[in-house]
């Protein structure tokens, strides 16, 4: 069985953190890919997987704009992996089948149709502008690098997702806001 994977969701990867994650020379369980598409074909890929090689963690980064936050806090958490109520479950189906494409509807989808692993950490990052282009924000161009640590990390060491607090979507502890910690 895969000991991880490494999702990114919703971030519009800039060609140098992605190539900085892609190229990473990785153990053979580790899996990186962008998974920024319809969340119905997120479930699929991560279903595509023969039964013995299964995902056993998903390491999911993303923007997600929470609103509480200022722009480029970084927050990880285990998500606990609990729906909403079946009618915001049949909101975030309808809205996945329409093309919406969401941290929180994406994690909500894959998990009601069983294609998520049951270990799921999320990265976020609080978007300071939320538009297309192949550029970050300031806040989030300075901690990049933050992130893409803190995904490998989240990949390659057990004991290091065992530090994180478990929440439901939007949960977590705030890590870093505009810097890296050290």
């Amino acid at each position: 069985m895969r000991a991880s994977g490494i999702a990114t969701c919703a971030i519009t990867p800039s060609a140098s953190s992605w190539h900085r994650l892609l190229e990473r020379a990785w153990a053979g369980d580790v899996v990186v890919e962008d998974l920024s598409y319809n969340p119905i074909a997120v479930m699929q890929r991560f279903e595509d997987e023969p039964p013995d090689c299964r995902f056993t963690r998903a390491v999911v980064v993303a923007a997600a704009e929470r609103g509480q936050r200022p722009p480029g806090t970084v927050t990880a958490y285990r998500w606990n992996g609990v729906l909403p109520n079946d009618e915001e479950v049949h909101r975030a189906v309808t809205e996945a089948v329409t093309g919406v494409i969401a941290l929180d509807n994406t994690l909500v989808v894959t998990r009601h149709f069983g294609g998520l692993p049951d270990e799921v950490v999320v990265i976020e990052v609080e978007p300071g502008v939320q538009e297309f282009g192949e550029d970050f924000s300031e806040p989030v161009a300075r901690v990049i690098d933050h992130i893409c640590e803190l995904a490998v990390s989240m990949a390659t060491d057990a004991s290091a997702v065992g530090q994180l607090p478990i929440g439901g979507l939007g949960g977590g502890i705030p890590m870093a806001t505009g810097q890296c910690l050290s």
